[in-house]
């Protein structure tokens, strides 16, 4: 699989996700996290510059992406972001003082679908 090599600064941490339907490549920089998404397997091409987020101490750590297209992070451990589809900050939570503070995760899971008649 071809991955990019056209950045505009050092990337400090990369991973890969999925980002909606799509193999996706986070990285991030001194200031800011870019998201690109594949569009096409194995085509170098088809990777697209979906996002570019501000740091500004959040987001340290994307999360995960909720089923309406928005993005939960933790903002150096403190607490938690969320971002609309368009890096417009929603929320923000802080759970204690300092890093010593309590860390907070909730996940929610259900087996349950509506019933069709």
């Amino acid at each position: 699989m071809s991955l990019l090599d056209d950045f505009d600064y050092e990337p400090i941490f990369c991973g890969l996700w999925v980002f909606g339907d799509f193999l996706s490549l986070r990285t991030m920089g001194d200031v800011i996290v870019e998201i690109r998404v594949m569009k096409e397997f194995n085509v170098q091409s088809s990777w697209t510059k979906t996002l570019v987020l501000p740091i500004d101490g959040i987001p340290s750590q994307l999360l995960c992406r909720t089923k309406s297209g928005d993005i939960v992070g933790a903002d150096g451990g403190t607490g938690l972001v969320k971002y609309d589809d368009k890096g417009q900050l929603l929320e923000r939570h802080s759970y204690g003082i300092g890093r010593s503070g309590s860390q907070v995760t909730m996940y929610t899971e259900s087996l349950l679908s509506p019933l069709v008649s």
